[in-house]
């Protein structure tokens, strides 16, 4: 498994802090596909002014640019042993369809991170294609907590994961693919035994959603002051983190149902909430006593506010358009839904945050506790690539 051209998908946070950390452990080519022009454009100035992308960890500083930036797939994806696709998980499919023409038959595609579903959607895709030989992967969260402070230019790496589990498919690759990575990231990747364990284990779908309903339910017309609003994870008070925590018990209860169903499936790596926090950001957490406490300490944490929208005369409304609710709900919450509706589990708390975030969203996945909703059929559900069982899931 030689990867000597890398291919990055996407021009957001994650790419910026990707492209100094992979410039300083790998020696091949780096290729950016960004198909929008403003954002290339930017990237191709980089190059001809001979700058560079400074990425800001603590006192340390890397630097790296690309070498290669385009719009079009077919100049630089064709030469790539490893394609990243480091984008919102509702833009997956356009880009997959926009790159598998061009893809070699030894290339791998990941996502990071992957949600809930990737599997899915990916490999129907691949199929309609006749790219079936392509392998895949995902990244169970984003390593970094990053924020861009000047585009093609700086970025700020907040805090980092100790790990990060990493599922394949076909899963004969996992172990190779995870070694591969560690040393490009400088962070260990954890070998995950299966993608199943990806879309149970997908802790944006518990952590985003499930904060948003604790701060605006009750509070969706509220207007803010810039000085008024609420820290995201650092304002999580115990009432929400009750609720984080009976999400992550829900999700516990459906991974020990699909359990007794094969006992031979390892999920062992679904965690609780809690316990995920700790194995991930056990450095950065000052106080492990609760689940709040982990939330309000942990200081990669620190200075991410709840995501607004400004409406004038210096007050906000709360944005639930935000990738916290477009991408958590319909390719996280809504696909474990659907999982523990094929494995005929309830999930009454998981069920009650999706109603709600749904309706702030404007969309429609639930009737009478159902997946039944106009607006199931854009989200990322197994049942919508033909997957009706939970004996086939557990396949992947």
């Amino acid at each position: 498994m030689e990867i000597e051209t890398i291919t990055i998908c996407g021009g957001g946070n994650a790419a910026h802090a990707l492209i100094p950390i992979l410039k300083n452990n790998f020696q091949g080519k780096i290729n950016l596909f960004l198909p929008y022009k403003n954002e290339a454009d930017c990237f191709i100035r980089l190059i001809r002014e001979k700058k560079s992308i400074i990425a800001i960890k603590g006192e340390k500083k890397l630097y790296g640019r690309p070498d290669k930036i385009s719009r079009f797939a077919k100049e630089v994806c064709p030469d790539a042993d490893l394609i990243l696709l480091l984008l919102p998980a509702f833009a997956h499919e356009s880009t997959l369809c926009q790159i598998a023409s061009f893809l070699k038959e030894e290339a791998i595609v990941g996502a990071i991170p992957a949600r809930s579903g990737f599997e899915y959607a990916t490999l129907k895709i691949l199929k309609d294609y006749r790219q079936e030989k392509v392998k895949i992967f995902g990244l169970q969260t984003l390593p970094w907590a990053c924020r861009i402070r000047e585009y093609a230019s700086k970025v700020e790496i907040l805090g980092e994961k100790r790990s990060v589990g990493l599922a394949a498919f076909p899963h004969k690759i996992t172990f190779k693919l995870a070694n591969i990575l560690t040393r490009l990231f400088n962070l260990k990747i954890e070998p995950l035994p299966n993608m199943l364990t990806l879309s149970l284990a997908n802790i944006g779908q518990i952590l985003h959603p499930g904060i948003m309903y604790g701060l605006f339910k009750g509070n969706e017309g509220r207007r803010y002051r810039k000085e008024e609003i609420p820290l995201f994870y650092h304002g999580v008070t115990k009432e929400t983190a009750q609720i984080l925590e009976e999400m992550s018990n829900e999700i516990l209860i459906l991974t020990k149902e699909i359990q007794k169903k094969d006992k031979y499936i390892d999920l062992s790596n679904v965690f609780h909430v809690e316990d995920w926090l700790i194995n991930s950001y056990r450095d950065s957490i000052q106080d492990k006593r609760s689940l709040q406490s982990c939330l309000v300490t942990n200081e990669a944490y620190r200075g991410i506010y709840a995501p607004m929208r400004e409406i004038g005369e210096g007050y906000f409304l709360p944005d639930f358009q935000s990738r916290y609710l477009t991408e958590d709900v319909p390719y996280g919450l809504v696909v474990t839904k659907a999982i523990a509706q094929l494995a005929e589990v309830k999930t009454f708390i998981i069920d009650e945050v999706i109603l709600m975030t749904s309706k702030w969203m404007g969309r429609e996945y639930l009737v009478n506790r159902y997946l039944k909703g106009k607006d199931v059929k854009e989200s990322r559900i197994p049942q919508n690539y033909g997957i009706n069982c939970i004996e086939e899931i557990m396949s992947y």
